[in-house]
């Protein structure tokens, strides 16, 4: 049940269609911070530049996470992400809207 190439076009881009579940979510967390590990292994690229790249695709995850569980309004996502704790209480263990 891995995310299809076309549900991470559409999480990118932020579309207001663009929900993912739990599992999709945390499988998307395991593979940025694997691609964080590898990429700051290897020191091509200097880690804050690495950390960058890897802030946009995070974002956008948590937002479409926060869709399926009802939020709607950017000041919900900012506080939701800025709040890391709740933010990943909420992406991660809180069921979305049915």
């Amino acid at each position: 049940c891995a995310l299809p190439i076309l549900d991470i076009m559409e999480i990118m881009k932020f579309s207001s269609e663009a929900k993912i579940t739990r599992m999709n979510w945390w499988m998307s967390v395991v593979v940025l911070m694997v691609i964080n590990v590898v990429l700051n292994m290897v020191g091509v690229i200097p880690a804050i530049l690495v950390n960058l790249l890897i802030l946009v695709p995070s974002i956008a995850f948590a937002v479409s996470r926060l869709r399926d569980r009802g939020h709607s309004e950017p000041l919900a996502f900012a506080l939701r992400i800025i709040l890391v704790p709740w933010g990943f209480v909420e992406c991660g263990f809180l069921a979305g809207t049915e």
